[in-house]
């Protein structure tokens, strides 16, 4: 027979909510701009949940707050805890939202978070339709302007649409896995056709470097772009979100320039949004969903 030492804790959702920001943005600044609260709160919050499970969840060295073997095993439970916490509130509040949702989703997003809002939606909301249109991201943006979709995930920043970051992922090279990169020669570009935010992003990036660069391929569709990089024609800037054992990334080191992160926002169509879309869009504010991959 086991006995307890002491009574079993209950733990606080805002605790976990706190944690789960901590642990997925490596800092405790980072943490309180996601949960709306002072960096001294949120500090605060993590010395109560340590006292609450008797253990160390953070490593003490440096700013960035890399969690112990403890702290990734509450990481797991966390997670799990606030996804049932808030799948049950949202099936009870919203048991009435029906109806078809169109959502637009770039390709490079369709295997990462697509699949987590779906599962979101599916389990809170089950007679709801769900339709994806998949696009890049500038298209996805005229299709939002002209209500063909009534939410989109997109890199493109705009001001004119209700939005939510959904995930900030750093951008980087990518090249076959047996590439040979020479940078004493003009940098072969794999690249989409225009309007592409990482055609532009590569572009400028190598320019403010110093670096000479040629177009060796234009491709229509991400899926083409990543086997003509497989193929060894150049390299690719894309975010993380691309990254496979097919590809290899290069960096600094290999003298290219540093790229910017990237943000996955979520809009909404701002002309008469459907129910189902406004009570999602809603729902989504109240859970810890960005993340830095």
């Amino acid at each position: 027979m086991v006995h307890l030492k002491r009574p079993i804790p209950n733990l606080e959702l805002d605790l976990l909510r706190t944690f789960v920001a901590v642990a997925e943005g490596n800092s405790f600044a980072a943490a309180a701009e996601s949960v709306h609260r002072t960096q001294s709160a949120v500090s605060q919050q993590m010395q109560r949940l340590e006292q609450l499970v008797g253990k160390e969840l953070f490593g003490r060295s440096g700013r960035n707050k890399s969690l112990t073997e403890h702290g990734v095993k509450m990481l797991g439970y966390a997670r799990r805890i606030l996804r049932l916490n808030d799948e049950a509130c949202l099936s009870l509040m919203y048991d009435d939202v029906d109806g078809v949702l169109r959502i637009g989703s770039p390709d490079d997003t369709a295997n990462t978070i697509l699949p987590e809002l779906l599962s979101r939606f599916s389990k809170a909301y089950p007679r709801l339709v769900i339709e994806i249109v998949v696009k890049r991201s500038p298209f996805l943006m005229d299709m939002l302007k002209n209500d063909v979709v009534d939410m989109a995930i997109s890199t493109v920043e705009s001001v004119d649409y209700p939005s939510l970051v959904l995930r900030v992922s750093p951008s980087l090279w990518y090249c076959a896995t047996n590439y040979e990169l020479n940078i004493d020669e003009p940098l072969p570009l794999v690249v989409l056709d225009e309007p592409s935010t990482y055609r532009n992003m590569a572009i400028n990036h190598l320019e403010q470097a110093g670096i000479a660069w040629r177009i060796a391929y234009v491709a229509t569709t991400l899926s083409g772009a990543r086997a003509a990089v497989r193929a060894g024609l150049g390299i690719m800037a894309r975010s993380i979100e691309l990254l496979g054992d097919d590809l290899r990334i290069l960096g600094e080191a290999d003298g290219l320039p540093r790229l910017p992160d990237i943000k996955y926002n979520l809009y909404m169509r701002s002309n008469s949004p459907q129910k189902a879309a406004k009570v999602l869009f809603e729902s989504l504010k109240g859970m810890i969903i960005i993340r830095r991959r």
